[in-house]
């Protein structure tokens, strides 16, 4: 289009973005119009911070954006794919900053990556492979948090996914941290449902980022208080006073480890409110449930989270309520608003038995697990976002929670 074209001045280049989303979370994928960077994944990301971070919050901010967007930027040259051990590298970005992992994004990248034959958004595309015993393609991607196989059914010669077919993928190694631990909370930490309790009880885990999983009733909340619409704020809240009190307490951070991985800032990202008693059980499943995800700065996740999905079944595994082999639905507000939404599946594969660290001296409960995650996502459309030289707004947009 011309009039696009004419936007297109130094330092303000279109942006070409395609839009999925999975069980109603957006992830907007950048695929044209990104500045050239360069080195590692690692490098990039820095650069992408250091020098770009405009273009991550222009493109998820308001106008074009909101509070709640998600994102990902292609990274066709990385360390890995040209040692051909990753088809395309991504970074993760939300309106906080950058993921090391996301579920419910790389359920969408994963379809959009079997779709298109655009060689410069996706230069090894001709290099997947189709497997015509199962109907499907494997992508697989260079992550902030590893290497991520995406299964893709795909048409009968593998040129485009089916998208009547689910999508799966083996999250990144799942650690069961601590289970059912009580948490105090201080007076200046407290939040009006609690009552008269002093504290919870909690568990933690990690699968690419440190999370925080906890009942709604143990936060004070009415056992169908996830069915509330009204109450979303007053959870908001909570959930926010129990990550400060985890992140501004070096014993609670103490529990936030993992082994082999000393250098990660132990801090709580999210923090996942389930109701074990809502949720109906997709088939083939043991059960199911369903959760609310808040995580950076009280963003709300639509999707029951993919990354979550796998720590909460890391969590039920070392607390035996799951065994490898064993699947488990997960819900979110969204796809228990519709009757034809499965939400996300996850089922335990394996324990890791290395990971560059030897865990022969751990239980097996207490052993990171390998988790599938399984799902669908849906084209929703195709942006071309630009900033107009005479705009009176920000370059980088705004969010109305946050003007000053």
């Amino acid at each position: 289009m011309d009039l696009v074209r004419s936007f297109a001045t130094p330092g303000h280049e279109p942006i070409a973005c395609v839009e999925l989303h999975t069980v109603g979370m957006p992830t907007r994928i950048i695929v044209k119009g990104y500045p050239e960077i360069s080195g590692t994944l690692a490098e990039q990301k820095a650069e992408a911070l250091e020098q770009h971070d405009a273009i991550r919050q222009r493109i998820l901010s308001e106008p074009r954006g909101h509070f709640d967007m998600f994102g990902a930027i292609l990274r066709p040259h990385t360390e890995l794919t040209k040692s051909h051990k990753a088809h395309m590298g991504v970074l993760y970005i939300h309106p906080d900053g950058y993921s090391n992992m996301c579920g419910h994004a790389t359920i969408a990248l994963g379809r959009f990556l079997v779709d298109t034959h655009d060689l410069e958004v996706f230069p090894q595309r001709d290099q997947l492979k189709y497997d015509p015993t199962t109907g499907t393609s494997l992508v697989v991607l260079h992550t902030p948090g590893g290497l991520v196989e995406v299964t893709v059914p795909t048409n009968s010669d593998g040129s485009r996914s089916d998208p009547t077919r689910p999508i799966t993928f083996e999250a990144v190694p799942a650690f069961a941290l601590t289970t059912d631990y009580t948490l105090p909370i201080k007076p200046e930490n407290r939040w009006p449902e609690l009552g008269r309790r002093d504290s919870i009880n909690v568990s933690f885990a990690y699968c690419s980022a440190f999370s925080c999983q906890v009942s709604i009733q143990e936060l004070g909340f009415p056992h169908d208080g996830l069915q509330s619409r009204p109450m979303l704020e007053a959870l908001r809240f909570a959930t926010s006073q129990v990550r400060r009190t985890i992140n501004s307490n070096e014993e609670y951070r103490s529990l936030l480890k993992v082994p082999g991985k000393p250098g990660l800032d132990r801090c709580i990202f999210g923090v996942m409110v389930v109701d074990k008693a809502w949720g109906t059980a997709h088939e083939g499943t043991r059960g199911g449930e369903t959760g609310l995800y808040f995580f950076g700065k009280g963003h709300i996740d639509r999707s029951p989270t993919g990354s979550m999905a796998a720590a909460r079944a890391a969590v039920a595994f070392a607390k035996g309520e799951l065994s490898i082999g064993d699947s488990w639905t997960y819900h979110s507000l969204v796809s228990n608003s519709t009757s034809t939404s499965p939400g996300l599946v996850a089922t335990i594969l394996r324990l890791v038995t290395s990971n560059g660290v030897s865990y022969e001296d751990h239980e097996p409960s207490a052993r990171p697990v390998i988790v599938q995650i399984k799902g669908y996502a849906s084209y929703t459309g195709f942006h071309t976002f630009v900033y107009e030289e005479h705009d009176h707004l920000p370059r980088k947009g705004f969010l109305l929670s946050r003007l000053e």
